[in-house]
């Protein structure tokens, strides 16, 4: 009988010990021992120059990047020919002028901008829609080239800035074109346009002295 409690006890104590508490220390310290570096200095082969240097690796991978874009070159851009398209003049009712840029290879927030623009006189108005499309743009209209230019890179797509610059130039045709208020008591102040100066004919010199000199 007190052998049977002796060995309930020490069984007891045993379990004890080991305790879920323990257990997650133990593998708490497995968890944030340290690894070996494998790639300490102490701990890397012996070069035996039987490898390339870091200059020479790199310049093999600007060769492997050059022939890749030879191999495009070669094989993959005479693909694109069947999408080429004959180039057309644009017709002689096309007025509109639509101006972008791009970049080839990397991308620039100038590439989302629009400029729309066009001849004032091959919109066909009247003299008084004319007075009040020209109060309407104020600076958008070029005296001197009788050019109205919107640009817009308001929105982060080209498409949307497209459409925007669109859209202003068919508000402004709709307001000039509403004959309940023409603006005629409001005055049309346009500086006057640059004039070009011509050199005078008779400052030229002899065609006689131009051959003796």
């Amino acid at each position: 009988m007190l052998a049977t409690t002796l060995k309930s006890r020490v069984s007891l104590n045993a379990v004890r010990s080991f305790t879920s508490t323990s257990a997650a220390l133990a593998g708490r310290q497995s968890r944030f021992r340290k690894p070996e570096r494998k790639f300490d200095v102490e701990n890397m082969e012996e070069f035996k120059f039987d490898d390339q240097t870091t200059m020479g690796h790199s310049l093999f991978e600007n060769i492997r990047e050059v022939r890749q874009y030879l191999r495009k070159t070669q094989y993959e851009l005479p693909k694109l020919s069947v999408y080429a398209k004959p180039f057309e003049a644009p017709k002689g009712d096309v007025i509109v002028t639509y101006k972008t840029q791009n970049y080839p290879g990397e991308g620039h927030p100038v590439e989302r901008k629009v400029v729309l623009s066009l001849k004032v006189k091959d919109l066909r108005l009247t003299a008084v829609q004319q007075h009040k499309f020209l109060l309407l743009a104020g600076p958008r209209y070029h005296v001197d080239t009788d050019e109205l230019i919107i640009s817009s890179e308001k929105f982060p797509h080209r498409k949307q800035n497209k459409k925007h610059v669109n859209d202003l130039l068919q508000s402004l045709l709709k307001e000039a074109k509403d004959e309940t208020d023409t603006f005629a008591d409001v005055p049309l102040n346009l500086r006057k346009p640059k004039q070009r100066l011509e050199f005078p004919k008779e400052w030229a010199r002899p065609q006689e002295q131009k051959q003796q000199e």
